[in-house]
């Protein structure tokens, strides 16, 4: 029953955090206030936004897509109280835990999409487009 208890549980958060992520918009959970997200809010429907800064925060990266170019950095922020994750791209390129409070930046060097995750909680995935 434990069990059953837990799975259920589960399937409510990653449904909850697959929400959030899908109403991301213009900031509206509040994290806008920190300069580090200002600049980054998606710019519509399935288009990534430009800027260089990504919050992670209830269960999900904000924003989810991200338009860089070649040579700039990316800077990734947990901000979810008590609740560790990674920032892990597919590919291997980085893999890095992220505590609260941490941060980790990384320059793409390469263009294309890099799509990324953590591995704690893979139902989180965000992607990078260099170009």
């Amino acid at each position: 029953m434990f069990l059953r208890r837990t799975l259920v549980a589960l399937t409510l958060l990653v449904a909850a955090g697959a929400l959030a992520a899908g109403c991301g918009g213009s900031g509206g959970d509040g994290g806008g206030s920190s300069p580090t997200t200002a600049a980054s809010t998606t710019s519509g429907a399935g288009t990534p936004a430009s800027g260089t800064a990504v919050a992670i925060d209830n269960f999900a990266f904000s924003p989810a897509a991200l338009n860089v170019k070649m040579g700039q950095q990316v800077t990734w922020t947990n901000k979810q109280q008590g609740v560790a994750h990674t920032v892990t791209a597919d590919g291997g390129a980085f893999d890095h835990p992220m505590p609260s409070g941490a941060t980790f930046s990384f320059t793409f060097a390469k263009a294309g999409t890099v799509a990324y995750h953590c591995t704690i909680h893979p139902f989180m995935k965000g992607t990078v487009v260099v170009a």
